[in-house]
């Protein structure tokens, strides 16, 4: 058999180069040498059958070995080493799994965390952004609703914060999006935890799970101009202009949703306090989404990046105008 896989794998580069993997030889003169008196090397032989087996499997092997040459008596006796290789192969295999499963269980036991790619089944998180969306929380710090909360939930399937100081530098909005989250269990009782599966039984474990948001805004074309004077006897804001059919020119579809918006924003800008007589607008109008891992995403409100026309004796320009913003 020496002699035959020596001529097979002088005379056939792949050969050859499985021969020399098998080995774990890196110089071609050295798998060379070894092959011209491979009859004195045995081990080498029987570590390339075995691989060209590992490689081949059963029935390309057998194709491979007659190919150069083998009988069947000696495929029969290449066959029964490559089975006690696989045997004894599948036990350290087994072993491993076994002791892997082991220690598992003493984490689990010890009511360790584990990351996602340890689990066999994810955390199961949702809520109804939707029915989020509908309360009403200021951004106290005008800033976009981009949130990465680095949670932990636990075997029982409740969610909390990794580290609870994290609160410390949260916005009111993002304050309340993870209250929201934290306490609003499906049917109030709990989430769904990660599993580890071991011997066919999913064990629920405590794991790691990022909860994120994402704010996206979608800038309307053109920009909006309108005119607003104050009311005396209400002392709220008005439109000059017919606001619906403005609106509904610009904004066709979202017209009554937008005009909504609108005159929330009006009436949440406290800056406008300060001002008196005819207020000259104009504003560019963004389309806002929500979108999260945990949800479905949803509309949220428009923006209105607002400025009012100011007039001086020197000078006349549009002057940046803030307001509360929430959902």
């Amino acid at each position: 058999m020496a002699k035959k896989i020596s001529y097979s794998c002088q005379y056939n580069e792949r050969m050859q180069w499985l021969f020399a993997n098998a080995n774990n030889i890196n110089f071609s003169h050295e798998a060379d040498r070894i092959l011209r008196t491979l009859d004195k090397h045995l081990d080498y032989a029987e570590k390339y059958l075995i691989v060209l087996y590992y490689n081949y499997g059963m029935r390309m092997g057998y194709f491979a070995l007659k190919d150069m040459g083998f009988t069947i008596q000696e495929t029969e006796k290449v066959e029964a080493v490559w089975k006690e290789e696989e045997a004894k192969q599948q036990a350290i295999a087994e072993k491993e799994k076994q002791e892997k499963e082991q220690a598992l269980l003493k984490r689990i036991e010890a009511d360790d965390i584990f990351t996602k790619d340890r689990l066999t089944t994810l955390p199961d998180i949702e809520i109804d952004i939707y029915n989020l969306a509908t309360s009403t929380v200021f951004n106290d710090k005008d800033e976009l609703m981009n949130y990465d909360y680095n949670c932990i939930i636990n075997k029982e399937g409740k969610l909390y914060l990794m580290n609870a100081s994290d609160t410390l530098n949260y916005s009111a909005i993002q304050k309340f999006i993870y209250h929201y989250i934290s306490d609003n269990n499906i049917d109030f009782v709990g989430y769904k935890s990660g599993y580890i599966e071991i011997n066919g039984t999913d064990i629920p474990v405590n794991s790691y799970i990022t909860i994120q948001f994402r704010e996206q805004r979608y800038k309307h074309r053109g920009y909006l101009e309108l005119t607003i004077k104050k009311n005396k006897k209400t002392s709220r804001w008005e439109f000059v202009e017919d606001l619906p059919t403005k609106l509904q020119s610009w904004a066709k579809e979202d017209a009554q949703k937008m005009q909504y918006d609108l005159e929330a924003a009006i009436y949440n800008c406290t800056e406008l306090n300060d001002l008196k007589g005819k207020i000259q607008l104009k504003m560019d109008v963004y389309r806002r989404v929500l979108k999260s891992n945990i949800s479905n995403e949803t509309e949220l409100s428009y923006y209105f990046d607002m400025k009012y026309l100011k007039r001086s004796v020197w000078e006349v320009e549009y002057v940046p105008l803030r307001y509360s913003l929430s959902f």
